[in-house]
This record gives structure tokens, sequence and C-alpha cells, in this order.
């Protein structure tokens, strides 16, 4: 359930009451994006666990069940959390959502480090514009509010509320949570005093309810908060409104949590009418429900408001039953502004009974614990006090201490004078030394380093050569093979056509086996065109580096080799020139893992971020010692890394005998 503010409240009750509502709420956002049957969300999820071959997806799964268990077995959470980051190591998605769940984890056990790794969370997965990012930040930034409201940072908690949790909220589309969010930035105003504020925010719940869910209670809360700020505004028409919608949507789907809230606050609305009666009516019906629920704080409040009803209408001997209650309530008399408020109350009572001398004795309970609180303040402040005298006597004291010393300073500036004239002369000499001895040694660094310089430069004009090389080998390389796919595309290939024609015309007449050569040249035309768009892809050039890069993993994928491809932002605006490097490099890669590494899945994911385009390739095949790239690279892996060089990017081979490999690149791609 979540708790419902009341009209007095003192500064610890009011941070309880916030909290209290943060949590509820944090663990209503979980559940609603999870099945409503946890052991089959559990058995669903540890299923794919153990079948999936997949490590991105093992990976989540695990991640999953880490939140699963977050709210039930510490230990197995944080060994599901252990397991999923085993499943990967270099990959900047899943590892956003690995902090993301170490959040979810240590929430309410390590304060700093969920911090910390909101900060490492967020800074990853800021470059992905997805509604699953989305769902991820609002989740987590929602727990750093819950870490401020901790720490009693009211301020912080809204605003981190307002403008991270909500603005992710509404990019992932989910309408429901953005409710949950409304309402909760509304209690929190509520509780500062901000009526009018959290008015606007319970009326844009309200606004919502076309597409919010009946079966949840996001706008029926919404009502309840609505029409208790209304009546702290003396609004009681609007209030009623309120109310009566509220219990239109009870009747549909009754709650005791939800029905102690509204009782609540009719009662208070009848309070407020002079429908006395009434109120109390509502009182019992709230207490009531509270019991069921067994919620301490909620049934306290009622009674609280349910004494004021009946002293305020002179019904004091069911009031003194009341306020009994409230002193029996260990956990009600623990607070101190609760405790010094029931002993003035049953003072009062007791003095409409005509109990002078019990309020007398209650009074003087009353009196001594405010002046004991008092005392202590007094107290605080005499310390307070002694503190800044202690500093005013130390100042004094330092005063007095700097004249003697300027007095003695005075008196053996005479002495020192003939000191200071010696002692400079022979600075001046040590100084001149110096002087010659660190320009020698800076004279000896200057050649040094311009030693070092020139070779630098040396080193680049060579570095700056061999890309030149590169660069035209790769551009002769490329204009080959475009020359040689034309040539056999429109020269070789029209021939053999021809041939087809020819061979048809005289089937019927001439030859016995023509239907067999007619095959075969089929067969050859077909290889031939396969050659050709091998050799110059005619997709990379129409319709683009996304396009082309999908089709090859088409045409490389097998009954035997199942290949998975994903986009995330890759723009249209590379250049072609660098649109070809990338389609080359990936096709050798792909051919490489197929060829040599027999895989049964492989996972191509590209990506880009500006002027940087990430390519990771990853399979489940046989693996192989990556030193032996170092002794025997082949032609493959030294074209792969001719052309990442020459786009300026960085390469990353991961790979263990028998565990597959991964590949990570990194490439320039200015636009």
């Amino acid at each position: 359930m979540i708790f419902n503010p009341i009209k007095k409240t003192s500064g610890f009750q009011v941070r309880i009451i916030s909290l209290l509502c943060m949590v509820i709420f944090a663990v209503n956002l979980f559940k609603a994006q999870e099945f409503f049957d946890q052991k089959a969300l559990h058995d669903s999820l540890y299923t794919i666990l153990k079948t999936n071959k997949n490590d991105s997806v093992k990976a989540r799964a695990a991640f999953h069940l880490a939140h699963y268990w977050s709210l039930k077995d510490f230990k197995k959470a944080e060994s599901y959390l252990v397991l999923g980051r085993s499943y990967f190591k270099n990959n900047r998605f899943l590892l956003g959502i690995y902090y993301s769940s170490v959040i979810d984890v240590y929430l309410d056990h390590d304060p700093v480090k969920t911090r910390k790794a909101l900060q490492k969370a967020d800074s990853l997965l800021s470059i992905y514009h997805t509604r699953d990012v989305y769902n991820v930040l609002a989740k987590s930034w929602y727990s750093e509010a819950i870490n401020a409201q901790n720490a009693n940072d009211e301020k912080r908690a809204l605003d981190i509320i307002v403008n991270k949790v909500i603005p992710y909220t509404k990019k992932n589309g989910k309408k429901e949570s953005l409710a949950m969010f409304y309402s909760q930035v509304g209690i929190l105003l509520m509780n500062a005093g901000q009526l009018d504020n959290a008015q606007e925010y319970f009326s844009k719940v309200i606004r919502m309810k076309a597409s919010l869910s009946p079966k949840r209670n996001t706008l029926l809360r919404a009502y309840i908060y609505s029409a208790d700020v209304f009546v702290m505004n003396n609004k009681l028409p609007q209030a009623k409104i309120r109310l009566d919608e509220a219990i239109k949507i009870l009747i549909k789907n009754p709650n005791p949590a939800d029905y102690a809230d509204y009782h609540k606050a009719a009662g208070s609305y009848f309070e407020k009418t002079g429908q006395y009666e009434t109120a109390l009516l509502h009182c019992e019906k709230g207490i009531a429900y509270a019991k069921e629920i067994q919620d301490t704080y909620l049934e306290n409040s009622l009674l609280r408001n349910q004494f004021e009803i009946l002293f305020k209408t002179k019904q004091y001997e069911p009031a003194e039953k009341i306020i009994h209650q409230l002193v029996n309530s260990t956990e009600y008399m623990a607070n101190i502004d609760s405790r010094k408020e029931v002993y003035d109350q049953m003072a009062r009572i007791s003095h409409a009974l005509g109990k002078n001398k019990e309020a007398y004795e209650w009074q003087k309970k009353y009196s001594t614990f405010s002046d004991s609180l008092y005392q202590a303040q007094l107290d605080r402040d005499i310390v307070a006090i002694e503190a800044k005298f202690k500093n005013s006597e130390k100042e004094k004291t330092i005063m007095q201490l700097q004249a003697d010393k300027k007095q003695e300073e005075l008196k053996s500036k005479n002495q020192r004078l003939t000191s200071w004239i010696l002692g400079i002369t022979g600075i001046a000499l040590l100084i001149g030394l110096f002087f010659l001895v660190y320009s020698y040694k800076s004279a000896k660094k200057l050649s040094a380093q311009k030693e070092i310089n020139h070779q630098q430069r040396l080193n680049e004009i060579e570095q700056q050569h061999h890309l030149k090389l590169v660069q035209e080998m790769l551009d002769a390389e490329e204009r080959e093979r475009q020359r040689i796919g034309r040539d056999l595309h429109d020269g070789l290939g029209g021939m053999l056509a021809g041939i087809k024609m020819n061979l048809t015309q005289q089937q019927k007449t001439e030859y016995h086996n023509l239907n067999t050569v007619i095959s075969r040249l089929d067969e050859s035309v077909v290889e031939l065109r396969r050659i050709a768009r091998n050799m110059m892809p005619e997709s990379l050039l129409k319709i683009g580096l996304e396009t082309s890069l999908r089709d090859l993993c088409e045409l490389l994928e097998s009954e035997e080799t199942s290949i998975i491809f994903q986009a995330i932002d890759v723009g249209k605006n590379i250049p072609d020139a660098t649109q070809m490097h990338i389609y080359r490099i990936v096709q050798e890669l792909l051919s490489n893992a197929i060829r040599h590494g027999s895989p049964s899945n492989i996972m191509l994911q590209c990506s880009q971020n500006q002027d940087v385009f990430y390519i990771t390739v990853e399979d489940d095949g046989k693996g192989f010692d990556v030193s032996i790239l170092d002794k025997s690279p082949g032609i493959g892996f030294t074209n792969i890394k001719n052309r990442v060089e020459y786009l300026k990017g960085n390469m990353d081979i991961v790979s263990t005998q028998g565990e597959g490999t991964t590949v990570n690149i990194e490439l320039n791609v200015t636009v």
C-alpha cells in the first residue's frame, strides 16, 4: 500500500511517510513490469539461462533473476549478478545493464556502491535510444531518489524524480509508470506544504485516466490524494467530487489498503463540513481496514483523528478510551512529538471529565517533558556559546603572542641586518653557481629533447608513408576487384548467356545431351554472378551499408550456422570509401569465423556514436590461440589490420579454445 499523508505531522513523521511512499512506489514499479505469476517468471528465466546458447541472452536472464531475488534472498541475488557478468567481457550495452542490476541488488545494503553503479550505468547506456534502455535508466535514477530520501535530502529526491525519472519514463512510453511518478511528486510536495503544486501533479494523473489500467490503484490513489489537498485548502466541493470518483473505482476493485486511505480522507472531509457523525463512521471503517492489513501507523493516525472529533463534539468518555489506546501503543509513543502530544491530550480529556488530579499529573508530565526538551536544547545552545567563548579567548591569546613576537623582531632587527648582508652575498654567489649548472643541464636536456623530437618526426613520416602505401594498396585492390567484377558480369557473363540462348534454339534438333549442357551453363552463370557480387557488392552502392551487411549475413547463413545481425544508429552519411572498408572487414571476419571456427551461432553487432563506428563479432565456435596471429597472421587478418589502421581504429580479439571467439573493433568514420 501507499501511505497517505496526515494533516498534523512532525518533521520526522513527514520523512517516514515520504520514505515509505518512495520504497513502495519502487516495488509497485518493478512489479508492474513482471508477470503476475512470480513462480512462472522465475521458471521461465531459469529455463532460458540453462538452455539458451547465446551468452548475451543468458546474461540478461541472469540479471533478471538477480532482480527477482533482490527482494527475497540477497545472497542468491548477488550470485546471479556475478553469473550474468561472467557471460561477457567488453559489451558496452550489457555492462550498462549489469551496473543497473547492481543498483537493484545493493539498494538496501550499500548506498555508496549503488551511487557509483548509477554513474557508470548512465554513462554506458546514455548513447542508446531504445525504450528498454529508457526504462532501465528510469528505474536506476529512482533508486538514487530513494537513497536521497534515506539521507533526509528530500529536495534532491524531488529534483531527481522531476528531472531524471519522469523524462526517461516519458520516453519509454509507459503511461502507468509515468502516472505513479506524478503521484509520488505530488505526495512529496504535499508533505512539504506546497499544496497547489501537489494538486497540479495529482490532476495530471487524473487527466491520464483513459490510459491507466482499471486493475491498478494509481488513478484511485490520485483521486484520494487530490481530495486530501482540496480539504487542506478548504475547497470542499472539489474534494467531494474527487471522493465520489474514488468510491466508484473502489466498488469495482475493492482493496483493504485502498479502503483504509479512502475512509481517512473521507473522515477529514466530513469533519471539515461539520458532519461529525459521518466523519466518525468513516474513521471506524478506516481503523478496521488498517487492522486488517496490520498497518499500525495508519491505525494510530485514524485514532488520533477520531479523538479530535470526539473531543470537539464533547463525547469525552469515548475520546478517553481512544487516547488510552494511543498511550498503550509502544510504536506511537516511541516518537518524541507523538508522546508530547498525547500528554497534552490526556490532560485536556481528564480536565474535561472533571478528573482534575489526573489532569494535573498529565499536565505535569507534559510540562516536565517539554522542559526536558527545552533543557536539552538549552544545553546544546550553552555548549555552542561556550565553544564561541573559548574561540574568542584563543583569538585574544594569539593576538598577544603576535604582539610579543613583533616586539622581539624589532629588537633583533639591527642584529640581523649585518647577517642579512653577508647572507645575501653568499646566496648571490650560490645562485650564480646554480644558474651555471642549471644552464649546462638545460642545454644538455634541450639537445636530447631535440634528438627525441627529430626521431619522433622521422617515425611519423615513416608511419605516414606506410599508411599512404597501405591506402594505395587498398585502393588499387578495390579498383581491381571492381574492374574484374564488371568484366566478369558484362563480358563473360554476357557470352555465357548468349551461348545458352543459341543452345536453347537448337535443343530439339541437334544435341541429345543439350539439357545437361544448358543446366551446367545455368550453374556457371549463377556462380559467375555470385563471384561478381562478392567482389563488388552492388547493394552497398545502391541501398547503403546497413542493408548490405544484412544481405551479407543472409548470404553466409546456412543450416549449420545461424547469424544474428544487430544495427544500432548506423548512419547513412558515411563516405563511400569508408563504407567499403567496413564491409570488407565484416566480410573477412564472418568468413574467418565460418571457415575456421565451425560455429553454430554468430552474432554481428554494428553501432555508431557520432564519428566512431563499433563492430562486434561473437561466435561459439572452436576458438584458437590468439598468440598465433603474432607469428603467422595470414593474408585475411593482415587485410583487416591494415584497414583498421587506415581508419585510425583499434581491434581487440578474445578467444579461448573450445569457447568461441569475440572480436571488438572501433573505427574513426569522420562524416
